[in-house]
């Protein structure tokens, strides 16, 4: 079904978790009156209600008012979160029959609703929020970061996880060039130049998490902090191990979308992070 990107399941996803949020489960107009009411907020193009006394909040059945494509992309979005899992038809009688015009909220579905981390597949959405959260992002970070949206809207989720564990790893590159300034001892810069400029990347995280902990002020840079790199280092594992490794591989639809969410917030903070560690040379003993 061809839709109008206007009404793409890109543009219409993020609607849609406010209008799973906000809907039990039911018959299929109760979402869908759930997620016209979404998109009356923000303005969409072609929503209109009813006369009161014709009941039901929503026109649905007159191309006049209610356009074709902005139907058929309501449609592709409820047959997108049911492809995904988050919902599922009602059994009529099991296995025998399957009701399509009644639904439930999976498990899944449900802990989705309630996330406030920018949908992956709403790329464009994804993006300026990540840009809103991050001003300073660094460019080649924010490619990778794109191109492998790319990839997991394609549902190419190794192509997408290694793209995301890049970012991550040219953010630890970074955090550790900020972090060599940040430390007092002699020694320790030496070790950890060494570690930033030789080929085992495995040290060079270990020996991040080890200053890092070693300096808890101010509270309201370094709380989370350790969180927050563990999500980093996580990405830049399965980038390592799980995705490319012939004898190992072994990337998840899920792995990868939690992976996603987490990014922005990780990012964040490694962010904070290295301006830190540049506005505070020689501060941190070790």
């Amino acid at each position: 079904m061809a839709v109008d990107s206007e009404y793409s399941v890109a543009k219409l996803l993020p609607f849609a978790r406010l209008a799973l949020k906000e809907t039990s489960n039911g018959e299929i107009y109760a979402f869908m009156d759930s997620l016209f009411g979404q998109l009356e907020k923000a303005n969409f193009r072609g929503v209109s209600k009813k006369p009161q006394d014709l009941g039901g909040p929503y026109r649905y059945d007159y191309t006049q008012t209610c356009p074709q494509t902005l139907k058929d992309g309501a449609t592709d979005v409820f047959l997108y979160l049911m492809y995904r899992g988050m919902v599922a038809p009602e059994t009529q009688s099991f296995p025998a029959a399957l009701n399509f015009g009644r639904w439930r909220i999976t498990r899944r579905g449900t802990e989705w609703a309630a996330g406030a981390e920018p949908v992956p597949e709403d790329t464009a959405g994804y993006l300026a929020a990540l840009r809103k959260n991050v001003p300073t992002i660094d460019s080649i970070i924010f490619e990778y970061v794109q191109e492998g949206l790319s990839a997991l809207v394609r549902e190419t989720y190794f192509s997408a996880a290694v793209m995301l564990g890049a970012a991550c790893e040219k953010e630890i590159y970074l955090l550790a060039d900020s972090l060599i300034r940040a430390l007092d001892s002699p020694t320790s810069q030496k070790k950890l130049k060494e570690a930033l400029e030789g080929r085992s990347l495995f040290q060079l995280l270990n020996r991040i998490e080890t200053y890092v902990g070693a300096c808890k002020t101010p509270h309201d840079v370094f709380d989370g902090a350790h969180r927050h790199l563990l999500s980093l280092f996580e990405s830049i594992r399965v980038q390592r191990n799980d995705a490319v490794h012939p004898r190992s591989a072994n990337v998840s639809e899920d792995s990868v979308h939690h992976a996603y969410a987490a990014f922005p917030g990780a990012l964040k903070k490694a962010e904070q992070l290295r301006e830190w560690f540049e506005n505070n040379p020689a501060s941190i003993s070790i």
